[in-house]
């Protein structure tokens, strides 16, 4: 029963928290600025958007052959296509419940390769610290670039965040937390489970070190370069979908890019978050709330479309290749 309402829960939490940050954006509207947000939404040039989910599908493609790099080094590396429907499904999982796309992944490799799942979710996990420090890069790039506006805007932000917490609260939420890892640590290592925990984190630490064991870390990284190339020309290309946003500066396209991404990271595919986050940053640069709502939400709708497609179809296929196999 426990285990049950713990499902529920994941799976509920973060989609309230998206409808929510839905609301909460709308409702700061008025009839008039929800009017231009529609206008925007139907006026955009959306062969743009096109190019745009073009790009992002050709990074989902060379993440796909990336992934491959690592997977040799643990075994027989799976079939391209095989990556691909993998790697699909998983970006569809992503949307129900964050960071579950990373387990469906490293099952499905296992189910038609063998890869140990163990050993799988390590490669993903080194594979997403390498992501996440190409992110930093480009935030550091980003608040470089942008200069005091940026740095004000969240400087502006964090005092407010700081002025309404209590400091003897954050004090007692900070011993309860450290009481609980030691908790939990001490219980762990009394109970049989924690040498299956054990083994189990061995074997992804296995698979996470082939970052610095596999052969072509070059390609690798090359590869990587070319993933995060794309998701930034996804971004770019599309600020021509809109006449207002068309004019936006260099700077403006990497700290709006910037927040998306971190919207995406942090909540189910950014649901709510991306357009109201992008929507914060752009008004920054000088672009109405509004204009910078309507591109958020293009944005977003478009890269769903194609995470819900592209997955369907992984899916489906994943499953009809799973009947054959059993016939």
């Amino acid at each position: 029963m426990k285990k049950t309402v713990f499902k529920i829960l994941k799976i509920a939490l973060p989609l309230l928290l998206g409808f929510f940050l839905i609301y909460f954006s709308y409702n700061q509207f008025t009839e008039q600025e929800l009017d231009k947000i529609y206008t925007y939404l139907i006026g955009a040039d959306y062969k743009w958007i096109i190019l745009s989910v073009i790009f992002a599908f050709l990074s989902h493609l060379s993440r796909a052959w990336r992934w491959n790099y690592m997977l040799q080094t643990i075994g027989k590396p799976p079939k391209f296509i095989t990556n691909i429907m993998a790697i699909g499904a998983g970006y569809a999982m992503n949307l129900i419940i964050p960071r579950s796309g990373e387990i469906s992944r490293a099952a499905i490799v296992n189910r038609s390769d063998q890869i140990p799942m163990d050993k799988a979710i390590g490669t993903i996990i080194a594979e997403r610290v390498l992501d996440v420090i190409i992110l930093l890069v480009i935030t550091a790039t980003a608040i470089f670039t942008a200069g005091d506006d940026i740095i004000g805007f969240f400087k502006v932000r964090l005092e407010s965040a700081f002025a309404k917490a209590e400091p003897t609260k954050l004090f007692i939420f900070l011993l309860i937390f450290i009481a609980l890892v030691i908790l939990v640590t001490f219980i762990s290592k009394r109970i049989k489970l924690f040498s299956k925990i054990k083994g189990f984190v061995l074997g992804m630490k296995e698979g996470f070190m082939t970052i610095w064991t596999m052969k072509k870390k070059w390609l690798y990284l090359l590869h990587t370069l070319f993933i995060w190339g794309m998701y930034l020309m996804m971004f770019y290309v599309s600020i021509y979908a809109i006449p207002g946003t068309a004019s936006m500066s260099f700077s403006a396209v990497l700290c709006s890019f910037v927040a998306g991404s971190f919207a995406v990271a942090f909540t189910n595919g950014g649901l709510g978050a991306y357009p109201l986050l992008i929507s914060e940053v752009l008004q920054i640069f000088g672009f109405s709330s509004d204009l910078g709502t309507a591109f958020g939400w293009i944005l977003w709708l478009s890269q769903t479309l194609l995470v819900l497609i592209y997955g369907s179809f992984s899916l489906l296929l994943l499953s009809l290749k799973g009947s054959v196999s059993r016939n």
